[in-house]
């Protein structure tokens, strides 16, 4: 059973003594770094299937206990790195913290599944995400999510899901810099999402892959 939650990771490290990734910035990229981190998605909305996977697996992305040799993930073509990349990503949270949000829809998503303890880690996480928002000396929002955000009502948004477009539209609310998922689906729309509203969507190989070069940074 996981024994930590998002809210208290930042007291977490996972065991052993490698840390999850290998390499630094790559010096030879031409882009201007800066600009690179400073576009690093820092405010992340936390779709149900990530927030389920965490919850699974929670004693190896915390505790970097593995899976038992038998566990589905195993069976998923890549899932094992999408679970390994949300081990490293927590570990890079330990000191870069993060901010990981969650929805009145994430909370009827989570109660629909009639899972108490699943219901109980939403909450845990809410209670991250609310304690981020307190945190603010001054606004934790621009104010432009809302605006953006209804731009998802029109026809050009209309091959997501009822469940999707509630959960995207109140990342896009929440001013949030990306929509972590562990979905296949949902991704290939990414480029048309990002384009018109801004939000990134990731999986968590994604996300890592851009964190993974700052990654030193936060050791």
């Amino acid at each position: 059973m996981m024994s930590s939650s998002i809210a208290t990771s930042a007291d977490k490290t996972p065991s052993g003594n490698r840390t999850p990734w290998s390499s630094g910035v790559d010096q030879s990229e031409p882009r201007n770094l800066l600009d690179r981190f400073a576009e690093l998605p820092r405010r992340i909305f936390l779709d149900t299937s990530t927030l389920q996977t965490l919850q699974d697996y929670g004693e190896f992305i915390w505790e970097s206990e593995p899976p038992s040799a038998t566990d589905r993930i195993y069976s998923i073509p890549g899932g094992f790195q999408e679970i390994d990349s949300l081990r490293a990503i927590f570990f890079v949270n330990n000191r870069a913290m993060f901010e990981f949000a969650l929805s009145g829809h994430s909370l009827a998503e989570v109660a629909a599944r009639g899972d108490s303890r699943f219901h109980q880690w939403a909450f845990d996480v809410l209670d991250h995400w609310e304690a981020c928002l307190s945190g603010y000396k001054e606004e934790a929002f621009a104010g432009t999510g809302r605006v953006l955000a209804s731009k998802q009502d029109g026809l050009a948004f209309g091959y997501l899901s009822a469940k999707d477009r509630l959960l995207l539209r109140d990342a896009v609310e929440l001013e949030c810099d990306a929509f972590l998922t562990m979905e296949r689906k949902l991704p290939r729309n990414a480029p048309h999402v990002q384009r018109e509203v801004g939000l990134q969507i990731l999986r968590p190989s994604q996300y890592w892959e851009l964190l993974k070069p700052w990654a030193a940074l936060y050791a």
